[in-house]
């Protein structure tokens, strides 16, 4: 699996949110209620890329969020949420498989990639990111980006 390491200023995403605890499997759900309703969020930054936005939330949950990157000033559409990026430093890695696969790609990115690779991961938003390499859910030779925060 490619990988790179990146700089990546803080940010803006607005998009629909699940809330979860690690094994949950609700994303792609999430995702079907999201793509009818993309067209609601305003002031995209980049209308072509889309995130999926990992963050540690209260007691133990996690918060993904699907939606955009967009201007601090977006208005947020009822049944969504804003999202702030924090500044960070990633170590960002090309999936290349179906949606069902992501789970598998940051499984090995974590037990084993991170170190082969002398990354030290550490706390905080991890990020997927979709652009028009990525062209359907179910095509093995779809392309995404993984961002896992490191030292």
């Amino acid at each position: 699996m490619q990988s790179r390491i990146i700089e990546l200023p803080g940010f803006t995403v607005v998009g629909m949110e699940y809330l979860f605890r690690e094994g949950d499997n609700g994303f792609g759900q999430l995702w079907e209620r999201f793509i009818p309703r993309e067209n609601e969020v305003t002031g995209k930054r980049e209308p072509a890329v889309s995130y999926g936005v990992c963050a540690p939330h209260t007691d133990g949950w996690l918060q993904y969020v699907a939606g955009f990157e967009v201007d601090e000033d977006a208005v947020v559409p009822e049944g969504m949420v804003r999202i702030q990026v924090p500044a960070q430093r990633y170590a960002v890695f090309t999936h290349v498989g179906t949606a069902a696969q992501i789970g598998a790609s940051f499984e090995a990115i974590m037990d084993h990639l991170l170190d082969q690779h002398g990354f030290q991961p550490c706390e905080g938003v991890d990020l997927e990111r979709y652009d028009q390499r990525f062209d359907d859910p179910f095509d093995s030779a779809s392309e995404m980006e993984l961002y896992i925060p490191i030292r």
